[in-house]
């Protein structure tokens, strides 16, 4: 399964000494409807969220003997998938999972403001991308969100991966913006970033268990 991830705005280095939690939190954020509306598209994934409701919540998969729609279903398993990873107030569907044997790979299309007035006050290419990577992946505890509170329609929290280490592969391509789409005026981290996902499976059987 290939898909492209969106995220146009400031994008601030992180460091050991500035970790940019809050900001990281308003990038997962910017990718959590794009990643429901994946879950929403994909027959797999679709598939995936039917099983784990019927698998985990049978009481309310068949409740009163109702017949479910397959809109019903698919929320109830996305509400089951989110409690499993229920953390830091939120919770969470990731997609890159253990045990979905999945890894991912990530084709990185930077573009960032490259004229030499801005060499001094924006951020480092490595800081810019590490916030990236954080953003992607799920909060561990409410420091990482910066205290937010899940939204009305971040229930659950829909993000790309458990764990940073489940990328088995990262390129990054950086290259001039001239600027944002609807803004008048370019600022030192402004950013446009198109984030190719590739996600392969370890293991064949475990993977059909899951997606077949």
């Amino acid at each position: 399964m290939e898909f492209r991830l969106l995220y146009e705005g400031e994008l601030l280095p992180s460091s050991n000494t500035k970790r940019r939690a809050a900001e990281k939190h308003i990038i997962r954020r910017a990718f959590h409807p794009q990643l429901r509306r994946l879950w929403e598209v994909k027959p797999l994934l679709r598939h995936l969220a039917d099983n784990r409701g019927f698998l985990r919540s049978p009481e309310v998969y068949h409740h009163s003997n109702l017949v479910r729609t397959p809109e019903e279903r698919f929320e109830i398993g996305i509400k089951t998938l989110g409690k499993e990873w229920s953390r830091a107030g939120f919770d969470l569907v990731p997609l890159v999972l253990p045990e979905f044997a999945l890894q991912c790979s990530l084709d990185i299309l930077l573009l960032r403001p490259e004229e030499e007035r801005f060499i001094f006050t924006q951020g480092d290419i490595d800081g810019q991308v590490k916030t990236l990577l954080d953003a992607l992946r799920i909060p561990d505890n409410p420091e990482e969100t910066g205290h937010a509170i899940p939204a009305d329609d971040e229930q659950p929290l829909f993000c790309l991966l458990q764990n940073d280490r489940l990328i088995s592969e990262i390129k990054v391509t950086s290259d001039q913006l001239l600027m944002l789409p609807r803004e008048k005026a370019v600022k030192a981290n402004d950013c446009f970033v198109v984030i190719h996902v590739r996600l392969n499976h370890r293991d064949a059987r475990t993977f059909d268990n899951y997606f077949g």
